[in-house]
């Protein structure tokens, strides 16, 4: 007798997707929270912005983290 091997390919669902974190450019960050790029580097280099390395020097920010910035005039201003 042989050994068989069986592949079974993994069925790619939505909740799989929602799980993975979307990578974003700081140009790309930038349009989406209407900062500039500089001050979005600002904030990374304050450590308030996390930024991941990937690939080695290439740096991106998590969708998550930049919208997280964006909050209601009232909460930030105490209304």
């Amino acid at each position: 007798m042989t050994a068989q091997t069986i592949r079974r390919t993994k069925k790619s669902t939505s909740t799989d997707q929602d799980r993975q974190p979307k990578w974003l450019s700081y140009p790309e960050a930038s349009e989406l929270c209407t900062l500039s790029v500089r001050s979005l580097k600002r904030l990374t280099q304050a450590g308030k912005l996390p930024c991941y390395v990937v690939g080695g020097k290439v740096l991106r920010l998590k969708a998550s983290d930049v919208e997280a910035l964006i909050v209601p005039a009232d909460e930030c201003r105490g209304w």
